[in-house]
């Protein structure tokens, strides 16, 4: 599931996201990397509304930025992550999301970059046994790159991006033999196209982006359902305080049960929300915040671990260190707040087949991802494989997908390889053997 800045998921403060992946998309940097610190344990009972999107800043160098101190208890476990494709340095490659159907089928994506030529979009697909690289759809020789990837079965499954330019989102869909270019509305005239994050249960899809115009600052977020034929936007309630709502992450466990993440902008101030769509309608939930933040609060992820149950990830709506992270769960009917986060900020988030929350991020000091349990009482934090760590100056985990029929996850992302600027992709896997 998939979302950009930090990475793509990982994600974002609007702006500060188009600007990284602004800067991603011309090559000056290797990775997007987020610092938050601080510590949060909200409290609160559900009232109206919900969700938010994540800020962060970039660092060209792919090291965490600034010094940081996440608070929160956290059990270091022996780690059981695998590699599961060999970092190459012949070629830079990102990972930036990864989804699955099951134990035999799932979907990274991400892209190639070749010095000034640009992004070409890059595709590969878990067989069981190993990842093989998928020709993507053409888009007419321009350079692009793919943000996020989705799939509700082994044929039907989407992968949503952009053009390196910004002027058009770049969207594809896999029919189980190819995949083929699905046509998207061009940015209005002077404004950048971002992909927030896409979906698919069943036939139906959903597909968060905004357009940004570097000139005047403005910013139009947006979500849209595919209708089988193009994709239709969809009008969410306002939001119960008022500002812009700006939709983020999409998460949930089939058609009628979809949980979209988003965040109310009045002036510089954002007001984390949670909608939920039923099939039939939309109702929207606050999401209780640790305490009160100048600017706010802003949600990087929500992870539904089955129905009626979504996690929600965010921190503080401040481009400024230290920051503050939070964690939060919906139960179906009331709020239950969770420790501070044991990494600076979550790079990503997601559950496992078993539907265990995971999240990624650094922790303070260390150049590399760590990824974060929870089990219903703490954080157990396990660290990358040592071919990662011993082989690589730095690494992201930019998106955690469970292998439903398993207990097992994939998580994708980036790593520095000793040839930089080259990057790395990294493909890793927890509990399928």
């Amino acid at each position: 599931m998939a979302t950009i800045a930090g990475r793509p998921g990982t994600r974002r403060g609007w702006l500060r996201t188009a600007v990284a992946v602004c800067a991603v998309a011309l090559g000056t940097l290797g990775t997007q990397a987020n610092a938050a610190t601080g510590t949060a344990s909200a409290s609160g009972t559900a009232s109206a509304s919900g969700t938010a999107s994540a800020s962060g800043t970039a660092s060209a160098t792919g090291a965490p930025a600034g010094t940081a101190s996440a608070s929160g208890p956290a059990v270091r476990a022996d780690t059981p992550w695998k590699l599961r494709t060999p970092l190459s340095e012949t070629v830079g490659q990102e990972f930036w999301a990864v989804a699955a159907t099951g134990a035999r089928d799932a979907w990274t994506v991400g892209r190639t970059s070749d010095g000034t030529a640009g992004s070409t979009p890059l595709i590969k697909h878990w067989n069981g046994t190993g990842w093989t690289d998928v020709p993507a759809a053409s888009t007419g020789g321009r350079a692009a790159r793919l943000d996020a990837v989705a799939a509700a079965a082994p044929d039907d499954a989407w992968a949503a991006g952009a053009l390196d330019d910004g002027t058009s989102l770049v969207l594809q869909h896999w029919d189980g033999k190819k995949w083929r270019g699905v046509g998207h509305a061009a940015a209005p005239e002077g404004s950048l196209s971002f992909v927030g994050d896409i979906a698919a249960f069943g036939k139906s899809a959903w597909l968060t982006g905004f357009d940004w115009n570097p000139d005047s600052g403005a910013e139009v977020s947006y979500l849209e359902r595919w209708t089988g034929s193009r994709w239709q936007r969809v009008s969410l309630p306002a939001a119960p305080g008022g500002g812009q709502v700006r939709p983020s992450d999409i998460t949930g466990t089939g058609p009628d049960d979809v949980w979209v993440s988003a965040e109310a902008l009045t002036g510089e101030v954002a007001a984390p929300l949670l909608y939920h769509w039923d099939g039939g309608g939309w109702t929207v939930r606050e999401v209780p915040t640790p305490g009160e933040h100048p600017t706010g609060w802003t949600a990087g992820h929500a992870v539904a671990t089955g129905r009626g149950s979504v996690y929600w990830i965010g921190k503080t709506n401040d481009a400024g260190v230290p920051q503050a992270t939070m964690a939060a769960h919906w139960d179906g009917s009331r709020w239950r707040s969770l420790p501070a986060l044991p990494v600076d900020e979550a790079n990503a988030a997601g559950a496992d087949g078993a539907g265990r929350l995971w999240v990624s991020g650094w922790a303070p000091g260390d150049r590399h991802s760590v990824s974060a349990r929870w089990t219903g009482t703490t954080w157990v934090t396990e660290t990358l494989p040592a071919d990662v760590t011993e082989h690589s100056e730095m690494s992201t985990v930019l998106d955690i997908a469970g292998v439903p029929g398993t207990k097992g996850v994939f998580a994708a992302g980036t790593a520095g390889c000793a040839s930089d600027p080259v990057q790395c992709g990294l493909l890793v896997s927890r509990g399928l053997g």
